[in-house]
C-alpha cells in the first residue's frame, strides 16, 4: 500500500491524501481501492464494497480522474469510465462534504474537457450532473456548437448539443443550425440533402418566424427540382401574421404557380391554363400587374398554341 501512496501522491491533492491514508490503515478499505486500480476494468464489485466509506470513493473517482487524461484510446477510457461509476455512487449522497467535493471534482473535469475539445464528454458531464448547476458550462457549451456550425461543421454541433438532453433552448438551437445547414447545402446544390436537414429543423421548430423561414426555405428546394406542388404546399401551410406577410406570400405562390403552368404546357395544357388562372388571381389580390401580366400572356400563349392544332 505504501508503494501505491507514493504514487499516487503526484496526483492528488493534500487533503485528499491525508483521507487515503486514513482509509489505508482498514484492510477492508484498502485492497478494494488497490484491487480497483489494479483492474480498473472490472472494478465495480470492489467499488460496491467502498460505497460506505464515501470519502474512500472520492478519492478513488478523484484518482482515477486525474490519471486518465495520461492514458490514450481504450485504456484511457476505462480508467475515465471507472471515476464516472465513481461519481455516479456519489451524487445523491447528502453529506455536505461529499457534495461538495464532487461538486468541485465534475467542475474541474468539465473544464479540461473544454479544454482538451472534448465538448461532447463536457455536454454529457453537464447534462448527467444538472443538478449541481453548471448553467454556464451549459452557455458555454450552446456557444461552442454555435461557433461550430459557423465553421461549417454542423454535424459535430448538433452531435455535442444532443448530449445536453431536451430543453426548449436546445431545441431552438437545434432548430437554427438544421436550418443553417439547409441553406448551406442549397448553396452547394445538393437540394436532396438540404431537404432532409430542413425536415430536421421543422422537427424542432416552435416560433411562427423560424417555421415560415423553413416552410420558405423547403419551397425554394422544390422550385428547383421542378416538384411544383411540393412547393406550393409549402407556402400553404404558412399561416400569415400581417397583411406584409400574406403579401408575400401569395406573390411567391402566383410565382410557383407559373413556373407549374409552364412546366404543365407539355403535359396538359387545360391543367397549365389553371395554373396560369390561379396565378392571375393571386397577382390581382396583390396588385402585382408584373405577375399578372406574365400570367395572361403565358395563357395566352397557350391558347393560341391550341388554336392552331
Amino acid at each position: 500500500m505504501e508503494e501505491f501512496l507514493r504514487d499516487a501522491e503526484v496526483f492528488l491533492d493534500y487533503s485528499d491524501l491525508k483521507i487515503l491514508r486514513a482509509v489505508s490503515r482498514d484492510e477492508t478499505a484498502a485492497t478494494p481501492i488497490l484491487k480497483i486500480f489494479e483492474n480498473p476494468e472490472n472494478a465495480g464489485k470492489y467499488l460496491v464494497i467502498l460505497k460506505e466509506r464515501p470519502k474512500a470513493l472520492f478519492v478513488v473517482a478523484k484518482l482515477a480522474n486525474r490519471i486518465s487524461k495520461y492514458f490514450k484510446g481504450d485504456e484511457g477510457r476505462i480508467i475515465y469510465n471507472l471515476f464516472l461509476k465513481a461519481v455516479r455512487m456519489l451524487k445523491d449522497h447528502e453529506d455536505s462534504w461529499i457534495k461538495n467535493a464532487v461538486f468541485l471534482l465534475l467542475k474541474e473535469t468539465i473544464e479540461r474537457k473544454l479544454k482538451e475539445g472534448d465538448f461532447e464528454e463536457a455536454a454529457s458531464l453537464v447534462s448527467e450532473f444538472k443538478e449541481y448547476g453548471f448553467k454556464n458550462y451549459f452557455k458555454k457549451i450552446l456557444l461552442v456548437s454555435s461557433e461550430l456550425a459557423e465553421k461549417g461543421d454542423f454535424e459535430r454541433a448538433v452531435s455535442i448539443i444532443n448530449r445536453l438532453g431536451p430543453s426548449s433552448t436546445v431545441s431552438e438551437l437545434k432548430t437554427q443550425i438544421y436550418l443553417e445547414w439547409g441553406k448551406k447545402l442549397i448553396e452547394l446544390k445538393d437540394y436532396h440533402s438540404a431537404e432532409i436537414q430542413l425536415k430536421e429543423a421543422l422537427r424542432y421548430a416552435s416560433s411562427h418566424d423560424t417555421l415560415s423561414e423553413i416552410h420558405l426555405t423547403l419551397s425554394t428546394i422544390y422550385n428547383r427540382l421542378g416538384k411544383f406542388e411540393n412547393a406550393y404546399n409549402q407556402i400553404l401551410k404558412i399561416e400569415p401574421e400581417n397583411p406584409v406577410e400574406e403579401i408575400k406570400l401569395l406573390r411567391e405562390a402566383a410565382k410557383i404557380l407559373i413556373e407549374w403552368g409552364n412546366k404543365l404546357e407539355k403535359e396538359d395544357k387545360d391543367e397549365a391554363l389553371d395554373k396560369y388562372n390561379q396565378a392571375y388571381q393571386l397577382a390581382l389580390r396583390i396588385g402585382d400587374t408584373s405577375l399578372s401580366k406574365k400570367a395572361v400572356e403565358r395563357a395566352r400563349k397557350v391558347v393560341s398554341e391550341t388554336e392552331e392544332k
